[in-house]
C-alpha cells in the first residue's frame, strides 16, 4: 500500500510538470517567447496581462504587438516600467515609456562593460542593461549586430 501510494505521488508530480511544461508560459520562457502569445494592450502599464519573457530574474520583460509593430516593455520587480521600445523588422526605437526612457541607446556593433547582463534575446533583438554612475543604462541590438 505504501508502495502504491509513492508510485500515485510520482506520478501526479510527473503529470503536473509535464503539464507546466506545455503551458505558453512555460514554452515562452523556454524558447525565448518567440512563440508565446503578444498581448495587444497593455504597453505601460506596471502589471500588465501579458507573459514575462525576461532571461534575468531580476526583471520583467513583456511583449505586445499590434498593426504589425513589436513592442518591448521591461519593468523591474517592483513593477515600475523602466524601458519600452518599438520595432518593425531590424529597425528599433525607444519609446518615451519608462524612468529609464532617456538612457536607451539603439546600437549595432557596441562593445558592452563587462557587467552588462542580457535581460532579453530572441532571434531578432537583444536587450542588454549595465551600470554607469549608480544608473541604469540600457541597449537595444538587432541580434545580427550582437556577440
Amino acid at each position: 500500500m505504501v508502495i502504491q501510494g509513492i508510485r500515485f505521488t510520482v506520478a501526479t508530480v510527473l503529470l503536473l510538470l509535464a503539464m507546466m511544461l506545455a503551458s505558453p508560459a512555460a514554452h515562452a520562457q523556454m524558447s525565448g517567447g518567440g512563440d508565446a502569445p503578444k498581448a495587444a494592450s497593455g504597453l505601460g502599464q506596471a502589471m500588465p496581462n501579458a507573459v514575462d519573457l525576461a532571461s534575468d530574474p531580476a526583471w520583467q520583460v513583456y511583449e505586445f504587438e499590434r498593426d504589425g509593430i513589436r513592442y518591448l516593455q521591461v519593468n523591474d520587480t517592483a513593477n515600475t516600467a523602466r524601458v519600452a521600445i518599438g520595432q518593425i523588422g531590424e529597425t528599433a526605437w525607444v519609446l518615451p515609456i519608462g524612468r529609464d526612457a532617456d538612457r536607451v541607446s539603439i546600437q549595432t556593433n557596441t562593445q558592452l562593460p563587462a557587467t552588462s547582463r542580457v535581460v532579453y534575446r530572441d532571434s531578432e533583438i537583444e536587450v542588454v542593461v549595465y551600470r554607469q554612475f549608480d544608473q541604469d543604462r540600457w541597449v537595444v541590438r538587432p541580434r545580427a549586430s550582437s556577440y
